[in-house]
């Protein structure tokens, strides 16, 4: 499973890899891909992370916040808590 969560309150390299650690820290995630520009988040794991458990990881991790997610199973053709 894919999904595709734009993250919010990201600000710098140091964020994206806060970002990345609490996110990969999910039970069943696989692998995690964090971006600044655009600021997003694409997760693969066993199943559906519900919005909940991400913006509950992402609040602890810092500032974050999610504003979406996109779930798929195809691939796709086609101020943070440490910047105060």
């Amino acid at each position: 499973m894919k999904q595709e969560v734009v993250i919010k309150g990201m600000t710098c390299g140091g964020c994206v890899k806060t970002v990345e650690e609490a996110l990969s820290q999910i039970e069943g995630v696989k692998a995690v891909s964090v971006s600044l520009s655009p600021p997003q988040a694409v997760i693969h794991a066993d199943s559906a992370i519900s919005t909940a458990q991400l913006q509950a990881v992402l609040s602890k991790a810092g500032n974050y916040g999610i504003v979406g997610t996109q779930e798929t199973n195809e691939p796709k053709k086609s101020g943070g808590g440490c910047c105060g």
